[in-house]
């Protein structure tokens, strides 16, 4: 399976199922605070995710990622940073009714 294709069945996919969902309810998570999230995991992340990569820890199959490397890490990686966010703030504000629950 290339990148682009685990990012497609286990990232986007089920984002798409919970943005539907949302959708029907009306209410989305606030998009800045995505914003300032997906940053916040681009910026921490890619130091490392680079550092790691150089350091032979784990590494990209060619022939499974599009070729579009930024430092020693593919796009794709990139993209998983800023979709997992979103799917993140997609999940919790559909489970947030049964998390965060006022107190009576």
């Amino acid at each position: 399976m290339t990148y682009a294709g685990f990012l497609l069945l286990f990232v986007i996919a089920p984002t798409v199922l919970c943005g539907l969902v949302l959708w029907r309810r009306r209410t989305w998570p606030d998009p800045r605070h995505l914003a300032v999230i997906a940053l916040l995991a681009v910026v921490y992340t890619t130091p490392w995710d680079n550092a790691i990569v150089r350091q032979g820890v784990w590494s990209y199959d060619v022939n499974k990622i599009w070729g579009i490397v930024l430092g020693v890490v593919p796009l794709e990686e990139y993209l998983f940073f800023v979709l997992q966010v979103i799917f993140t703030g997609f999940v919790l504000t559909i489970l947030r009714r049964w998390l965060w629950q006022p107190e009576e």
